[in-house]
């Protein structure tokens, strides 16, 4: 079974005319949790499931993500121009979540963000992880 680049796999939906969206499925998600940038926690999740949405005449895409800890989200990005490595800020997260950002490679799609909270010192970050395509 070949492979597939996931950054590839995003720019050909993407780079498509006609508006549509595409449920991509990974082997393993891992989701690691910080505070005050200290390690806490690593849950790990089978076959976990993202949906990118691409809308008609925009220059930005939609990202769901269904494997969350606590709720599902989605959130904006500007499509990438790079076929080898992307980095973006998540646009329009939901709140509390604040401070995210985007990386995608061949290899792995990477989110990061912040579970805002009234006092600093109770926010938490999370990093979510995806890998293997299939």
């Amino acid at each position: 079974m070949a492979v597939s680049s996931i950054l590839t796999e995003i720019n050909t939906l993407l780079d498509d005319k006609s508006p549509k969206s595409c449920e991509l499925t990974f082997a393993l998600l891992d989701i690691d949790t910080y505070h005050n940038g200290t390690f806490l926690k690593r849950v790990q999740r089978p076959y976990p499931k993202i949906i990118i949405h691409k809308p008609v005449n925009s220059t930005s895409a939609q990202m769901e993500v269904q494997n969350n800890l606590v709720f599902s989200f989605s959130f904006w990005f500007e499509k990438p121009t790079c076929h080898f490595n992307y980095k973006s800020k998540m646009l329009q997260l939901p709140r509390p979540l604040t401070e995210g950002a985007l990386e995608m490679d061949a290899e792995k799609l990477v989110l990061r963000f912040t579970i805002d909270a009234p006092d600093k010192v109770l926010q938490v970050r999370i990093q979510h992880t995806y890998t293997q395509l299939l």
